[in-house]
């Protein structure tokens, strides 16, 4: 990343081993230079985000590029997406975000975009006449954010601790009339969940796995996003099949299945009470 951009803000959320002396060395043959903010406790990925954003407008940063410790962007990807941009405002469309593919860490398959359709998550195409591909929604990491459009769109939702966090940002850019952009040509290596399962169920699957905590994030922010009228009734249908086959898939026949269905059925119903912020 050193490579491609013209500074680095590392915001340590509370971590248990601080990166500091790692970076004061590493740092020494990067062009970019790098400020490291020290959270004195994990406030989530929301609140990360937006101290990051917080100090990029202070330097002046025009575009910010979000990006996880578990991702690593191939060379080019940022030039890429900068370049995608430019030609989208050239056409005259508003935009929030581009974002890339990105290559699974574990197998290698690329991943592709997605739109909400009637009852699912279609997968979208890449049109090779275009720089990029109109989609719902982008995951975070990997997302090239116009600082323009961020202050009219405005800061991560906090409330949601983690997951969902990108959905629900994308979603309400989208309600402003921003669109939101996937660049084919951009790659990062990401690893989507902490291990992949082979599950068969009719054939063979390949899914992410998280830890069992997660699932009441994903549970109890799909509810409460519910419960926002910017969010589209496309979405919401999508995203309800999407957590009958969580229950099914990690309440049902994984491992840790026990523990899922305890976090799943607590997230709902902390999502149903309105409950938000940081798991107790």
């Amino acid at each position: 990343m050193a490579r491609q951009v013209s500074a680095i803000i590392v915001i340590d959320n509370a971590s248990k081993m601080s990166p500091c002396a790692w970076l004061q060395a590493a740092s020494r043959n990067f062009r970019a230079e790098v400020d490291v903010v020290i959270q004195d406790d994990n406030l989530g990925l929301g609140c990360g985000y937006n101290v990051g954003l917080d100090k990029a407008r202070l330097r002046g940063a025009t575009f910010v590029l979000l990006l996880d410790q578990d991702s690593e962007l191939e060379l080019g990807a940022v030039a890429t997406l900068r370049a995608a941009q430019v030609e989208l405002a050239k056409q005259g469309l508003p935009v929030a975000a581009v974002g890339p593919r990105y290559r699974d860490a574990t197998d290698g398959s690329l991943s592709q975009f997605v739109r909400a359709g009637a009852f699912r998550f279609n997968r979208v195409g890449c049109d090779e006449r275009a720089c990029a591909v109109h989609v719902d929604f982008l995951i975070s990491s990997g997302s090239l954010l116009l600082m323009k459009s961020v202050a009219t769109v405005g800061p991560m939702d906090e409330r949601l601790f983690i997951d969902h966090v990108d959905t629900e940002w994308c979603f309400r850019a989208r309600s402003l009339g921003f669109g939101v952009f996937g660049v084919c040509d951009a790659v990062m290596h990401h690893c989507l969940g902490e291990r992949r399962m082979d599950i068969w169920f009719l054939r063979w699957r390949k899914i992410p796995v998280h830890s069992s905590f997660r699932y009441y994030y994903i549970f109890r922010n799909s509810i409460l996003l519910r419960q926002r009228p910017y969010m589209p009734k496309t979405w919401r249908r999508a995203d309800l099949s999407r957590l009958f086959q969580m229950v099914f898939f990690f309440g049902l026949l994984a491992p840790n299945r026990l523990a899922n269905l305890r976090m799943m059925w607590r997230g709902f119903r902390d999502g149903i009470r309105g409950v938000s912020g940081k798991l107790s």
